[in-house]
């Protein structure tokens, strides 16, 4: 079982990555002020991967916490840490984010207003904070295969 699974997961992700390649590669290549839709369809596909991983995070957390509910109660606590830190830096990324509204002479959309300003400073706050953490944990894995 855990073979098919692997299985799964492993074509699952090329799949995952050479689509992020194409539209790495077609934003890049056909981005324009004239031509729009590439930039809109990549962040779309973001969008959406971003929904899934945050998803997934819930689902597995919940899952996780129902399974060990009964037989270990103190580790079916631990696994609600990834929606408690999620929910924390949400939250600390929602405060800071700014609402004051940009001046772009040049802009003419209506996207300028101070709603959509807060969630956007919000979502990029989210995604430096757990960039930062990603690095951070790639680089003491590092250290710490080198004291073992």
């Amino acid at each position: 079982m855990t073979d098919n699974i692997a299985k799964i997961t492993k074509i699952l992700l090329w799949v995952l990555i050479a689509l992020s390649l194409f539209y790495a590669i077609m934003l890049f290549v056909n981005a324009s002020a004239d031509n729009p839709g590439w930039i809109v369809n990549s962040l779309t596909y973001t969008e959406v991967l971003l929904y899934i991983a945050v998803g997934a995070v819930v689902i597995f957390s919940l899952f996780n916490f129902v399974l060990n509910l009964m037989s270990q109660p103190k580790k079916a606590l631990l696994s609600l840490i990834p929606i408690v830190l999620l929910g924390v830096v949400f939250f600390f990324a929602y405060s800071s984010a700014s609402n004051e509204i940009l001046d772009m002479p040049t802009y003419k959309g209506k996207d300028n207003v101070p709603g959509v300003l807060k969630w956007s400073g919000a979502g990029l706050i989210t995604a430096y904070v757990f960039f930062g953490l990603a690095v951070l944990s790639i680089l003491y894995a590092e250290i710490a295969k080198l004291f073992k």
